[in-house]
């Protein structure tokens, strides 16, 4: 504790004496200074526990929405065991079926092909993207189609000669190509000259032509980039 020493004068004689000094009070402005930033802390803190118990809650109680449980080519129908029940948490711009309407999409047709772990949209049901078209099965030799053709996939039908069938034109008179949707590609019996069939979705406008291209061995496909239109 500080010490101050004062000197006082007896009979000529000098003599020291100690007095203790009180140490400093705080100031109360110091105080009252410090107050605010206590209370923000504390805002702080409750602010951030109320903001993680609003996010558990959410995350607890999450939507039951449809998932796709295996994959689906675009133009097939939905089986139930193509779907399977999940939880996500509501979030915007999501826009998944919901877990109650299952029966209602079962049975209906993938309007994409739809890919297994992705949540189902409305937009993935319906019609495939092409419109109302005819579907035509096409028989193809190895080389008169992509190898990575798949479900969903864009393609120009393109008339050839040199087919089945004699003639330097196409039998349909068929000059230009014709745009189509591929709605499946499945591998052909044991036997079959062919080794693949190729089901394509079609204009109504052009069926008959790509029918009698395709019966004459006169088509060739080629797969057009991904967002291509028709």
């Amino acid at each position: 504790m500080p010490i101050t020493t004062e000197t006082t004068s007896t009979n000529g004689k000098g003599t020291l004496s100690a007095r203790r000094q009180k140490p400093a009070v705080p100031s109360v402005v110091q105080r009252h200074r410090q107050v605010p930033w206590i209370v923000a802390g504390v805002l702080l803190v409750v602010g951030c526990a109320l903001a993680f118990g609003v996010a558990s809650v959410r995350a607890s109680h999450g939507e039951q929405v449809l998932a796709v449980a295996r994959s689906v080519p675009a133009g097939h129908v939905v089986q139930p065991g193509d779907l399977r029940v999940v939880k996500v948490t509501p979030t915007a711009g999501l826009d998944p079926v919901l877990a109650v309407s299952e029966s209602s999409s079962v049975g209906r047709p993938a309007a994409v092909a739809l890919v297994a772990g992705t949540l189902l949209t409305p937009a993935d049901l319906g019609t495939p993207s092409g419109g109302n078209g005819d579907v035509v099965a096409v028989a193809l030799k190895a080389g008169a189609y992509p190898p990575s053709l798949g479900p969903g996939g864009r393609v120009d039908v393109v008339p050839v000669v040199g087919g089945s069938s004699s003639g330097s034109t196409p039998v349909s008179g068929q000059s230009s190509s014709i745009g189509a949707v591929v709605l499946s590609v499945d591998a052909t019996p044991a036997g079959s000259s062919a080794d693949a069939v190729v089901s394509l979705q079609v204009n109504p406008a052009d069926a008959d032509e790509v029918a009698a291209l395709a019966a004459a061995g006169q088509i060739a496909l080629v797969e057009l980039p991904s967002g291509s239109g028709s």
